[in-house]
Formats: structure tokens, C-alpha cells, sequence
């Protein structure tokens, strides 16, 4: 396999980019994986929400121009919110459109100068602004689905032994940009690989699977993470720009029965994204009485799609 180095901008020349540009105060954790459909805009989005919930002032980035997927949600969480006449908590936002470790850094401080957090949205693919956000990390989350295609860019195994036979693109990637990085006098990177989307119905498959990620910490020095299983309610809320803690406080819907979802709560306390115990739980803010119209679609939406077992219909 080839040398990523020799494919692209060397990790040194990354890091001399990312070197001359302002320090950045805020803890940054990147979503990347070079496989697409793994979950990256899904995790990001629900971690961006989860913090900015809890209080922190949290800036997302969105560096897919072409999908947009974590923008497309952000700005569905902004449109509800007006349909029911409340604000939710959430975070800043921002596509960066024009693709430059400098662009980046100007919207950083533009933006964020004051956020806490940081948490940026890669595409699914190699590129020099994917590299940037990388080397700026100081934890990048790669998402994974329980299966070994979409491993392939992290490692290969033997399909006889399943053994590991070889290290993936993307991992050789990472561990280039992590010595860079600490070359440079940088930090290094907390590296943590989320098992996503998983379907316990498929036993047989992820046992293997199993068996063959858990070789990987101590090649790649990374961690095994458990993410978000496979349930239809979680896209569905993407749709609408909404996690499952939203439901509860929502006008009219606070009263319905709406399924715990404490795999999210175990992930963010797995890869030590806690949300400060300082802040309080912040409450959505009462803005204007919604149209009768708009909300009864959505509570129709929710029953349809995300399983709310009793509407409620109180007062708005």
C-alpha cells in the first residue's frame, strides 16, 4: 500500500501550516474516517447538541461543502424550533466553503474565539483540509460500522485466521500526522475508534469483528469505543434536528412516553466528553404559541417515525 505521504501534502508541511496559525484555546475533537456512511455527521451532531445542552458554548464545523449533512441537521434544528415557537439549546455553526488551513483558522477565531469546544465534521475522503483538522485535533473520533469493509481503511485481517495482515490508508495517515504533531511540540492525539451503528441481531458477525478490533489498541494506540446502535429514531430525529433528551421538553410532547437512548450518555462518558458538572442542564427557551398546524405534524411525524407510544395533547 502506498505511502499516504506520497500521495498527498507530507505531514510535516501540514504541520508547519497548522504551526503558523494562532494557538487555539478550545479542546478540538474531529469526526473523521475516509469510509463514508459510517455515522461521522450523526456522532458529531448528536455530541455538538449533548454538550451545548449541558451549557458549553460549543462550535460546529461542517467541512463537507457537498453534503453538508451536519450543516443540513443544525439548520432543521433551527427550523422546528421556530415551527414550536421555542429555542432549543445547541451550538454555533458554520460550512466552511473555502477550503484552507487558513480559512479554518480565521473562522475558528471569527467564530468560536470563546467556545469551549470545537468539534468539526470531516468528508469521507483524503483531502488537505481533512489533514488540517486532523493534525489539529486533540481527540479524533472515527466512526466505524460492525463489519470489515468498513474497517479496510483502519485495517485488514485474514479472513482465514482473522489475524491482522496489514494497516489501513487512513490509519497510516493518522500515525504520520500524530508524529508530526509531536515533532512540532504539539500534544498528542487521543485516538478513539467508535463501533456504530451495530445490530445485535447479527451475533456471528460481530463476534468476529469484535475479535478482530480488539488487535488494533495496541498496533495503532488507539481505543475502542462503543457508539450509537442501529435504530431508525436516531436518523429520523436527524431529520428534524433533533436528539431524543429534545422530545421530553418540547411543547405538547413532554408528557409522551419517548425511549432512553443512555448509549449516547455511555459514549460521551466513554471517550471523556463528560459535560462539565458545573454548567446546568440548560432548558429550552418559550419564544411564541407555535401554529396548531405545525405542531400537530410534527407530533404525527414523531409517531410515525421515532415510536412516541402516547401523544399528549396539553396546552401549548
Amino acid at each position: 500500500m502506498a505511502n499516504p505521504s506520497t500521495e498527498g501534502e507530507h505531514a510535516t508541511v501540514v504541520l508547519a501550516d497548522i504551526s503558523r496559525r494562532p494557538k487555539i484555546g478550545s479542546r478540538v475533537i474531529v469526526f473523521a474516517n475516509e469510509k463514508g456512511g459510517v455515522g461521522k455527521s450523526t456522532l458529531a451532531f448528536h455530541t455538538a447538541v449533548s454538550l451545548a445542552k449541558s451549557g458549553e458554548k460549543v462550535l460546529a464545523i461542517d467541512l463537507d461543502r457537498r453534503q453538508q449533512s451536519l450543516a443540513h441537521a443544525l439548520e432543521n434544528r433551527a427550523a422546528t424550533c421556530r415551527s414550536l415557537g421555542v429555542e432549543l439549546p445547541g451550538p454555533r455553526s458554520l460550512l466552511l466553503e473555502h477550503h484552507s488551513g487558513a480559512m479554518l483558522a480565521q473562522e475558528i477565531a471569527r467564530v468560536g474565539a470563546d467556545c469551549s469546544t470545537i468539534i468539526v465534521d470531516v468528508p469521507g475522503n483524503d483531502s488537505p483540509i481533512a489533514r488540517r483538522a486532523i493534525a489539529l485535533a486533540d481527540k479524533l473520533i472515527t466512526p466505524v460500522n460492525a463489519n470489515f469493509v468498513d474497517l479496510d481503511s483502519i485495517a485488514r485481517f485474514s479472513p482465514a485466521t482473522g489475524r491482522l495482515t496489514a494497516i489501513g490508508s487512513f490509519a497510516k495517515l493518522v500515525a504520520e500526522l500524530r508524529e508530526a504533531r509531536i515533532a512540532a511540540g504539539f500534544s498528542d492525539i487521543e485516538w478513539l475508534l467508535v463501533k456504530n451503528r451495530v445490530r445485535h441481531s447479527e451475533r456471528l458477525q460481530l463476534d468476529r469483528f469484535d475479535a478482530a478490533a480488539r488487535q488494533l489498541p495496541a498496533q495503532l494506540d488507539l481505543s475502542l469505543v462503543e457508539g450509537l446502535p442501529e435504530r431508525v429514531a436516531f436518523r429520523d430525529l436527524f431529520m428534524f434536528g433533533l436528539i431524543h433528551d429534545d422530545c421530553r421538553m418540547l411543547p405538547g410532547l413532554n408528557g409522551a412516553r419517548i425511549g432512553a437512548t443512555p448509549e449516547l450518555a455511555a459514549m460521551l462518558q466513554e471517550v471523556g466528553l463528560i459535560p462539565d458538572p458545573l454548567h446546568k442542564h440548560v432548558q429550552p427557551v418559550r419564544r411564541s404559541r407555535p401554529p396548531a398546524r405545525s405542531l400537530q405534524r410534527y407530533r404525527q411525524s414523531l409517531q410515525r417515525h421515532v415510536g412516541i407510544e402516547e401523544p399528549v395533547s396539553a396546552p401549548l
